[in-house]
């Protein structure tokens, strides 16, 4: 093994060392509802012969004691399809479990699925009102007890047409309630 190597895998195992032990297990959320405005883009199945766009979403859901939440999302998007306008709602309902186990003061990880229904407007093409399911994650950075960032990312899968989209967001989210207690 040449010195180099050893150098490299030492230093690696000082840095995954380092970053393990600031690690806080302790840490809980704060309990109470919260309410998330973002913005994001839409990535649509090639096959549905839609633009990928902007989206805005505003997000009002209810952090328990535990590492689980809800959460109930309202997504906006204006596509295009064969140059006509095609308005894109959607609404969804998600749970959301943070990563104690890789929670330290500032960063906090989830993953999250849930359901819902997306309803497209002036495309004939899109059937109107689909059914999904949507799984992903992201990652909170507290500014203070109440105020955090929040960049999350979702594959949906399209139920009534079998097709896959994804979204990326990044907004504010602020928490009303009990401060976490330890």
């Amino acid at each position: 093994m040449s010195i180099s190597l050893k150098k490299r895998t030492l230093f690696s195992g000082v840095i995954l060392a380092t970053s393990l032990s600031t690690m806080a297990y302790a840490q809980q959320p704060k309990e109470g509802f919260t309410v998330t405005p973002s913005l994001g883009y839409i990535h649509t199945d090639s096959d549905r012969n839609l633009s990928n766009d902007a989206t805005y979403a505003v997000s009002v859901g209810y952090q328990t004691k535990t590492p689980w939440a809800a959460e109930l999302t309202y997504l906006h998007s204006d596509l295009k399809h064969r140059g006509s306008s095609v308005d894109l709602d959607q609404y969804r309902v998600d749970g959301i479990y943070n990563l104690p186990e890789f929670t330290n003061a500032k960063f906090s990880p989830y993953v999250a699925a849930g359901i819902g229904n997306t309803y497209y407007t002036k495309n004939s093409s899109a059937n109107g009102n689909n059914t999904f399911v949507n799984a992903g994650g992201g990652v909170k950075y507290a500014i203070n007890q109440d105020v955090s960032l929040r960049a999350d990312f979702r594959l949906t899968k399209d139920l009534t047409n079998t097709k896959f989209d994804n979204m990326t967001s990044v907004g504010v989210q602020y928490s009303f309630g009990k401060p976490a207690s330890l």
